[in-house]
């Protein structure tokens, strides 16, 4: 099984490490980039060209470059009918290319990077909002804070280039899990706003929030400048749920009373619920690939996502 991989950055690695230990098969990676000094030199190269030359085919790709060659990218992996391609997101293009162009039938399913559409933990929360078995949702609030803007070499890193690359990088998880929650035809008014930081001088918190056409409300956050945290809290008529990438917590029912009549907080149930991070978007894109079968591709409202993150 020949795997190629689009740039090797920290990302890349992480995906390298988990087939390392979910594939039992014999495998080779193929790895393409710019600086490939880092990387076993016989088994890297400059472009795709110079690689099939030495490993004729490959029964997939991880797409892994830096955000804006994503395209550029994709349509170098359906030139050489790559059957299976994975891009990580934000999938810059691709969703719109798609709906202009016909891709050949040796292409037999892609999957677009938003890893969080598949935790057990967010999807037991969708099943959660779509049956309405604790009532209407009210209110979504997602926060994830990472204070990796005060490390030492961080204003010399990739993503200090742009202030938009908080948006573009943790911002458009965010996005993409409240699109996946709520439903993209159902998110009608919403405003952005990337905030600078007053210690670093650097731009590294995003704020996206809004209503949908319900009149639920959604509050997301995404930070370098923070502490460590991650946590997802939805707001129900009778439940209250949060997420705090380890447990689940849920408060219910609404109507507990105490002697005198009075409402009091309801009781709280934790489930273990570890988040496995990007393993089961992996698994679930290998799984298809040894199938050697045709998928529906899972695009993952990739379009979507990337054109809230450009409208305001």
């Amino acid at each position: 099984m020949n795997i190629l991989f689009y740039g090797y950055g920290n990302h890349a690695k992480r995906i390298k490490k988990y087939l390392d230990e979910y594939l039992t098969i014999p495998k080779s990676y193929c790895f393409i980039k710019k600086s490939i000094e880092n990387i076993n030199k016989v088994d890297s190269f400059n472009d795709i060209s110079e690689a099939i030359k030495k490993f004729k085919e490959f029964s997939c790709v991880f797409i892994a470059s830096p955000n804006e060659y994503h395209l550029e990218h994709f349509k170098d992996c359906i030139n050489f009918k790559i059957p299976y391609i994975y891009v990580e997101k934000p999938a810059i293009g691709i969703e719109e290319f798609l709906q202009k162009n016909s891709l050949n039938k040796s292409i037999k399913f892609l999957q677009i990077g938003y890893h969080y559409n598949y935790s057990p933990a967010i999807k037991k929360l969708k099943n959660i909002i779509e049956a309405n078995s604790f009532g209407s949702l009210i209110r979504l609030d997602i926060f994830f804070g990472k204070g990796i803007a005060f490390k030492g070499n961080f204003l010399e890193g990739w993503r200090a280039q742009k202030h938009s690359q908080i948006s573009e990088t943790l911002g458009s998880h965010l996005l993409n899990i409240a699109i996946y929650l709520l439903g993209r035809e159902n998110i009608k008014y919403n405003k952005s706003i990337i905030k600078k930081s007053v210690e670093n001088n650097f731009h590294d918190t995003y704020h996206f929030s809004g209503f949908t056409k319900d009149s639920i409300m959604f509050s997301l956050t995404a930070s370098w400048g923070s502490p460590l945290n991650q946590s997802i809290k939805a707001y129900f008529s009778n439940l209250i749920w949060s997420y705090d990438m380890k447990n689940i917590s849920k408060k219910y029912p609404r109507d507990c009373f105490d002697e005198y009549g009075l409402f009091k907080a309801p009781p709280e149930t934790f489930e273990n619920c570890e988040d496995p991070g990007i393993n089961t978007s992996i698994s679930s894109f290998i799984d298809k690939v040894l199938s050697g079968k045709d998928y529906i591709f899972e695009l993952n409202n990739s379009g979507f996502t990337y054109e809230l993150l450009s409208r305001n």
